[in-house]
């Protein structure tokens, strides 16, 4: 019969007292173990004592990432338009873009909330953290970003391996996808159409048109989203325009552009608006768009 003998400053213990240490040592290691702590992407440590099994999510973007690690039955709040996958839109919602509740948020007694850092009213934010509630910012800035993102959300959940598996499939879709071209096309992003905008450097697609091989126009602009004239527009000569849209009525606008080389070569690529504007596992899929795009002669 196997038998365990500990010994204890150089005398063995038996028995009751035997049993007591065991114990005392598997929990004290387990609760250690359990212990968790990541750096979110405002560069703020997040810490858990144990995986979160009640979540939040202010971003439709942090609910596909959720679900992309498995978590997703930890959801017990999310905002309007959380609605990939599927089943996410049945779950209760705590706010719009327009505004959160933080009422709202508290009343589904969440164990960790992942905010947008751009998108998240700071206020609450800020409330949450006074009252002791784990916030994770998800501010992706860069493409590595979204697999980090994944990474750390899987051990916020206790599921590091489909975080780490999710994390290098996208790495390696990323890699797979990078191309450079013999010359960078003058790449024009159009986020809306009246006043015309874009997106400046520090926003990914800007990130999304380099790996692609594209020149992205207007990244130095000290504003996050410029609004651009048409002296501009017409000086920057764009070979390439891109816009997410549900349709492609938005390029018959173009048309009267025509002293422009994208129009011109009619090179106005639509994109599909939920992959390309939200930084989450399925960016993946608005850079495969882009690149076809952008690699097309």
């Amino acid at each position: 019969m196997f038998s365990l003998s500990i010994i204890v400053r150089g005398q063995a213990l038996s028995g009751a007292w035997r049993v007591l240490l065991v114990l005392l040592l598997f929990f004290t290691d387990s609760s250690q173990a359990a212990a968790i702590t990541v750096t979110d992407d405002a560069g703020k440590e997040v810490n858990l004592s144990a995986p979160a099994e009640r979540i939040v999510a202010l971003a439709p973007h942090a609910v596909e990432t959720i679900y992309k690690v498995g978590a997703g039955e930890s959801l017990v709040g999310v905002i309007a338009s959380s609605d990939y996958p599927a089943e996410a839109r049945s779950l209760p919602l705590v706010g719009s873009y327009r505004g959160i509740a933080l009422e709202a948020i508290l009343a589904r007694e969440p164990q960790l909330v992942i905010a947008w850092g751009s998108g998240s009213p700071q206020a609450v934010i800020e409330r949450l953290r006074s009252l002791d509630v784990p916030v994770y910012i998800s501010e992706p800035r860069q493409l590595l970003d979204v697999a980090d993102n994944l990474r750390d959300i899987g051990r916020l959940t206790g599921r590091s391996a489909q975080g780490e598996e999710a994390a290098k499939k996208f790495e390696q879709r990323l890699d797979a996808l990078g191309q450079s071209l013999e010359e960078s096309p003058r790449v024009f992003y159009q986020l809306g159409a009246n006043p015309l905008t874009t997106l400046a450097d520090g926003h990914i697609v800007t990130q999304v048109i380099r790996h692609c091989g594209g020149d992205p126009l207007f990244v130095e602009s000290p504003v996050l989203v410029p609004q651009i004239g048409r002296e501009a527009l017409i000086a920057a000569r764009p070979e390439v325009i891109l816009a997410a849209s549900e349709n492609d009525d938005w390029k018959s606008d173009w048309q009267r552009w025509a002293i422009l080389p994208a129009v011109q070569d009619q090179r106005l690529y639509t994109l599909e608006p939920d992959w390309i504007s939200r930084p989450g596992p399925r960016l993946i899929k608005a850079v495969e768009q882009v690149c076809r795009a952008l690699g097309s002669q």
